[in-house]
């Protein structure tokens, strides 16, 4: 990170004397060549895969989302700080935008910072994303064969939202509210949470609860614990991930849920989806994930990591479905902000949750990558 101190030209403009602003620049580019099998290789008049095969590309990266920003703070006398960050996300295959071609889609919020707690406003990670985090081996990594199924059932970012977040010892305190913007109905397109993670030595606690409302007040709820626990150079992670949701649960564009079942405009417009259909029971999934960091020097660290997800009512049949994914990771730290790494995934899908891999039930994925920070 590159700190660029405003302070000279606050003063000239603001004429506070008291006040002391600092702005830091931040990046994070990961990348990666990557190899991967049962891919779409071509598609029917429908949309539908005809084809599928391995590929190879470049790819963004296995670890991290690529993103640049803006972190801000003022200091207002007496204990209390203004804060904001605008962060962007970008493809560093392409240099296209993400989080739908948002300008800052990956979080952009202001808030004030004080004693009491930090109260932000505006585009914010989830409570369970938050709290979850550290319990998972790669920290909600950027592949489909680890994190990001998790991802898509709990939320990671939402727009409109109100969070509050607190350290009071060792307990860490976040509780959010999303606004749903409906009129006619508070309660529509809202999302509420609360969770707290708890730090002793070496072991980290944490417990998270979210309920979510669609625009037609169907529900999604979620409940989440995890432990990680440090010896010596080993840290051993682990969570739970219980998901509900209303057969027509259907997100708002401010959700950053993604459909885990439905018709072909919501999750299933994935070419590869043999089994289509809405689902008027509610779904339910229990996600488990459990892995190991292993700090062999100061320079090499080595990864592994099993998820598996046991799915009820996937599809409009009232089929259960599961997944099982697993990998393993070998990185190599240049300096504290490079790092390059091999790593080896396993994705495994039951017949009824197909969709991902063209159609068949499985994919390997093998990346080669290089992350800085900057």
């Amino acid at each position: 990170m590159k700190k660029v101190s405003t302070l000279g030209v606050m003063l000239t403009m603001a004429g506070a004397a008291h006040a002391q602003t600092s702005v830091t620049l931040y990046g994070l580019i990961d990348t990666a060549i990557a190899y991967q099998t049962n891919q779409i290789a071509a598609t029917n008049a429908a949309g539908r895969a005809t084809r599928a095969g391995n590929a190879v590309s470049i790819a963004p990266g296995f670890f991290n989302g690529s993103r640049f920003g803006i972190l801000g703070n003022e200091d207002l006398g007496g204990g209390t700080s203004a804060v904001f960050r605008l962060e962007a996300g970008f493809a560093p295959d392409t240099g296209v935008s993400l989080q739908g071609g948002r300008l800052f889609g990956r979080q952009a919020w202001v808030g004030l910072n004080a004693d009491y707690g930090q109260i932000t406003f505006g585009r914010q990670y989830s409570v369970p994303f938050d709290i979850l985090l550290p319990f998972d081996t790669i920290g909600w990594g950027n592949t489909g064969a680890s994190d990001v199924w998790v991802q898509l059932l709990e939320g990671s970012r939402m727009d409109n939202s109100l969070k509050y977040q607190q350290n009071i010892g060792p307990l860490k305190i976040e509780a959010a509210y999303t606004f749903g913007e409906f009129a006619g109905g508070a309660s529509a397109g809202s999302i509420y949470s609360a969770g707290v993670n708890y730090t002793s030595g070496p072991m980290v606690l944490g417990a998270v609860g979210q309920q979510a409302r669609d625009p037609n007040s169907n529900k999604q709820s979620n409940a989440g614990v995890g432990a990680a626990y440090t010896l010596g150079k080993v840290t051993l992670h682990g969570y739970y991930l219980y998901t509900r949701r209303d057969g027509a649960f259907a997100p708002s564009a401010s959700q950053d849920f993604v459909p885990t079942y439905g018709t072909n405009a919501q999750f299933y417009a994935n070419p590869g989806v043999t089994n289509i259909g809405s689902s008027t029971a509610p779904r339910t999934d229990h996600v488990f994930q459990i892995g190991t960091t292993y700090q062999a020097t100061q320079a090499w660290v080595l990864k592994a990591a099993f998820l598996y997800d046991a799915a009820r009512q996937v599809n409009a049949a009232g089929e259960n479905g599961t997944k099982l994914a697993a990998f393993l990771i070998g990185d190599y730290f240049f300096s504290k902000r490079t790092d390059t790494y091999l790593a080896t995934s396993y994705n495994r899908v039951g017949a009824t949750m197909n969709g991902p891999y063209a159609g068949r039930n499985n994919s390997l994925g093998v990346f080669l990558g290089m992350r800085h920070r900057f």
